[in-house]
């Protein structure tokens, strides 16, 4: 039940519109002056607060104003006669939810009391939201139990509160975009935007605008000015994943940037200054870009502030074990299935695997063995078929044996199976992978993506 606290002088109204508010199902504290009203705020929580703009002692923006100090969510709806409009309007500027004349229309009364407590509910919802980002994305929350993942939590800790550029350097699927929102929502930007932005999946045209912003006509399609994420993440922190992806263009703005603490919008000629921490990220070999002149040094050297290397799951195979009891509950959760673990012989595998798509290659293979599992308990049958087999022992032609006899297993198999001898022998490299497979890196992506690699 919502509770209301009614202020106001005229005892026949207080009355009143106590009855009505009751039979509407409310529940309804009354207070006849400015004193009363503030000792009940001081001893209990009110979802919404009607008082009179002029009351005997003081109005009711002074109620409005002691009310904010004790309970910040709490919504005020005033009260005024209609020559007093002004000052009603003046109210709702410094925080009024709304403002009704007398005589009050009743109808009008309970559609804006509904509709204020409406907001207020979405207000704490996403208060509520917000905390529960900021617990999940703490380091303590990263599952992480192994002597290398506790150095990378260590470092976070100590480098959270600066402003510092960090680059996150780690195979794909090592967890960087997690680390990433663990240094800024423990950091004192927590409460501001962290914008995050893969700049490999937006086509070289339009990730300077995506970044930087255009203004209307600056090209063919801009209809209208936008703000680009660097301006929308003022006072919080920018996530560039990908970083070594970005082409010469972008890498000279980013370095300008970075230097200055200023951009300009694409087709802008004015300065915009903004405080913005940048988090970049990669798994590209950005000296060896360096010595193919493919990538700035010099920028290089902005972003490379404080580096933060993840290890790939191989080098943390103590995490193995905790990370499958967290899939599990997540995904067992997630189908409404009862899977109560993992047996030996299937939990030898998962710990022999050598797990070329680290942590993301995990939790897709987990989430597939959940979906598929019969029982409670997860075996080897569950898991993903390339787990259980080695490749130097599978022919092509035995494929309808151990994939199944439908085509498009196979080509699946087959596949993944070639983009991870290319990965292999360009050391994790995407971009040179997908050059010798004759991909765009955008194919590259997304069939890594699907495979978990």
């Amino acid at each position: 039940m919502y509770k209301i606290l009614l202020v106001e002088d005229d005892r026949n109204t207080l009355e009143g519109l106590a009855e009505i508010l009751n039979q509407e199902g409310y529940e309804v504290v009354k207070a006849i002056d400015g004193n009363s009203a503030v000792k009940e705020i001081k001893s209990s929580p009110f979802n919404l607060i009607l008082t009179d703009l002029l009351l005997p002692d003081f109005d009711g923006i002074e109620v409005a104003q002691q009310a904010w100090k004790e309970q910040s969510e709490v919504m005020i709806i005033m009260i005024t006669a209609f020559g007093s409009v002004k000052h009603a309007v003046n109210a709702m500027k410094q925080g009024i939810y709304d403002y009704l004349t007398k005589p009050i229309d009743i109808d009008e009364l309970l559609i804006v009391i509904s509709k204020a407590i409406n907001e207020q509910q979405l207000r704490i919802e996403n208060i509520s939201l917000k905390d529960k980002i900021k617990s999940k994305y703490h380091y303590d929350n990263i599952i992480g139990n192994s002597g290398k993942m506790q150095e990378v939590f260590h470092k976070v800790n100590k480098i959270a509160n600066s402003d510092a550029t960090v680059l996150l350097r780690g195979d794909s699927g090592t967890g960087k975009e997690l680390i990433a929102r663990a240094i800024h929502y423990n950091s004192p930007r927590k409460n501001k935007n962290m914008m995050e932005i893969d700049c490999s999946s937006i086509p070289e045209t339009l990730l300077e605008s995506e970044l930087f912003g255009h203004e209307k006509g600056s090209f063919t399609g801009a209809h209208k000015m936008m703000k680009g994420k660097f301006e929308i993440a003022d006072g919080g922190t920018i996530f560039l994943d990908e970083i070594g992806e970005l082409s010469s263009s972008v890498q000279v703005k980013l370095l300008r940037f970075l230097q200055e603490k200023r951009f300009n919008r694409v087709g802008g000629t004015k300065f915009i200054s903004v405080d913005v921490r940048v988090i970049a990220a990669t798994n590209a070999n950005l000296e060896e870009k360096i010595k193919d002149k493919l990538y700035r040094e010099d920028l290089y050297y902005r972003l490379n502030v404080i580096p933060i290397f993840l290890p790939a799951l191989k080098e943390r195979r103590d995490d193995i074990g905790p990370l499958l009891e967290h899939f599990l509950k997540k995904f067992s959760l997630k189908n409404k299935k009862n899977i109560n673990g993992i047996n030996s012989e299937a939990l030898a595998i998962c710990h022999e695997y050598h797990w070329p798509g680290n942590v993301r290659e995990l939790e897709n293979a987990i989430e597939n063995a959940v979906v598929l599992a019969d029982d409670s308990i997860l075996k080897p049958e569950d898991l993903p078929f390339y787990m259980n087999v080695k490749k130097q022992d599978l022919k092509f032609k035995d494929l309808n044996k151990e994939v199944g006899s439908d085509y498009q297993s196979q080509i699946e198999y087959a596949e993944r199976m070639i983009l991870m001898d290319a990965l292999k022998e360009t050391n994790g490299n995407k971009t040179h992978a997908a050059n010798q497979l004759g991909f765009s890196i955008r194919t590259m992506r997304n069939k890594t993506r699907k495979y978990g690699l």
